[in-house]
């Protein structure tokens, strides 16, 4: 059987306080061989991993910020960034452009934002890729599964994704989840059947999206 932690919304709260509240849904899989450990896949909510950027933008809205950037860096989280005047250049990277006739949102010109790590745990451990304690998200629970003899990357994995967009939207992160619960599974000696997943599938698309 398979063990999938599927998303509900959590908040960053004043102070590095994390609100999490994670629907369980159990996932039966009899084709996994005895005593082995179920898989475990781990989806976050709002604000839960970390996203990355590159930046070849033609305006900026304060001359301290970048324009361009050789390679991906950390949009989020840094908390370098959220400093005074240097949040105006974070909040123009990180936001979204709504267009009100097809419903959909897109990058600022100049933008590309990519999420780091699918299938793996690191994103979304610490949402500070410095380890610092503010940033500590899934690492406690990931600990206490390694503890308990699960391998990160192997039996338990992350899907990490765009929170700024519904997880049902153009990402897909339904069919990821699915492709690595699947996977996870192959790779433990089940059958890797597609599990259903009540807690993915209920959701509505964002209108935003």
């Amino acid at each position: 059987m398979g063990l999938c932690l599927c998303p509900n919304r959590a908040a960053l709260l004043p102070g590095g306080i994390l609100d999490l509240l994670l629907l369980l849904t159990l996932l039966a899989d009899p084709g996994l061989p005895a005593r082995r450990h179920p898989p475990v896949v781990l989806v976050p909510g709002d604000l839960g991993n970390q996203l990355e950027a590159k930046l070849d933008k033609p305006t900026v809205v304060h001359y301290l910020c970048s324009k361009k950037t050789d390679s991906y860096f950390t949009l989020w989280l840094n908390l370098e960034m959220l400093l005074p005047v240097i949040i105006d250049c974070w909040i123009d990277n990180i936001r979204l452009i709504y267009n009100g006739t097809s419903r959909a949102t897109q990058f600022p010109d100049g933008v590309d934002v990519r999420v780091p790590g699918f299938g793996q745990t690191f994103s979304l451990e610490f949402l500070d890729p410095s380890r610092s304690s503010v940033g500590s998200y899934f690492h406690t629970m990931v600990e206490s599964l390694v503890g308990w003899g699960y391998t990160r990357g192997e039996d338990v994995r992350g899907a990490p994704y765009d929170w700024r967009r519904a997880p049902t939207a153009a990402a897909g992160l339904e069919g990821q989840v699915y492709l690595c619960l699947r996977g996870t599974g192959c790779a433990l000696g089940g059958r890797g059947q597609d599990p259903p997943c009540p807690g993915l599938r209920g959701q509505q698309p964002d209108p935003g999206d």
